[in-house]
C-alpha cells in the first residue's frame, strides 16, 4: 500500500546526522569543550585592547587594525607590530585567562563582561579580567580562594556560555556605566 506522505524520515536522519556533526566539534570524545567562547565585542577580541601592553606598559593600550593576528576566531588587535608578532609567537603567554571573561565571575559559576580599563590584573604573569575595579579588588582579596574556584569552575561555564546554561552578565543589562567597546 502506497502512502501520499512526505520522505519524514529520511529528511530526519539527515537533520539529526547535521545536529551530530555541529554538536561534535563543540565536544571531545572526553566531554571536552573544543570551540571558544571568548569574550569579544562582535569579532574584536578584548574591546579592540592589545593584550600584551598589559604586560611589557603595565597599561591597557587600544590595539590598531593594522596590528591584527586572528585567534581563537576572533580578531585580537595590537598597537605595534611587534607586539603581534609576541602575541603570534606565544598566545598563551598573553591571552587572558578564561578567555577575557571576568575572573570572580567564573569562581561563583558564571559569565561577566569586564572593565578592560580598570578591571585588570597580570599575577604571576597571567593576565586576569574582572567586571569593574571594586570587582577586581574583592577578586584580589580572596585571591587563592578565587583563583581556585575560577580555574575549577572554568570548564562548566565555558561549556555553559557556549550552550547558553550558564547566566551571563552584561554591563548594558545590569545598568553599569561601562559601554562598549570601551576606550582608555
Amino acid at each position: 500500500m502506497q502512502h501520499n506522505l512526505p520522505n519524514i524520515s529520511g529528511r530526519f536522519c539527515c537533520l539529526a546526522a547535521a545536529a551530530i556533526l555541529l554538536f561534535s566539534s563543540y565536544v571531545s570524545a572526553e566531554g571536552k569543550v573544543s570551540g571558544e567562547k571568548v569574550n569579544a565585542y562582535y569579532d574584536v577580541a578584548m574591546d579592540g585592547f592589545d593584550v600584551v601592553a598589559y604586560f611589557k606598559q603595565s597599561k591597557p593600550v587600544k590595539g590598531d587594525t593594522q596590528f591584527k593576528v586572528d585567534y581563537k576566531g576572533k580578531s585580537w588587535l595590537f598597537s605595534s607590530a611587534q607586539n603581534a608578532v609576541a602575541f603570534e609567537q606565544s598566545p598563551a603567554d598573553f591571552e587572558p585567562q578564561f578567555n577575557g571573561w571576568c575572573a570572580y565571575g567564573v569562581s561563583e559559576g558564571y559569565g561577566a563582561e569586564v572593565d578592560f580599563v580598570n578591571g585588570w590584573s597580570v599575577l604571576d604573569g597571567k593576565l586576569y579580567l574582572n567586571w569593574d575595579a571594586a570587582v577586581r579588588k574583592d577578586f584580589l582579596d580572596e585571591l587563592i580562594k578565587r583563583k581556585a574556584n575560577a580555574y575549577q569552575n572554568w570548564s562548566a561555564v565555558h561549556t555553559g556560555l557556549i550552550n547558553g546554561s550558564v547566566d551571563l552578565y552584561t554591563h548594558e543589562d545590569e545598568g553599569a556605566e561601562i559601554a562598549h567597546p570601551q576606550q582608555p
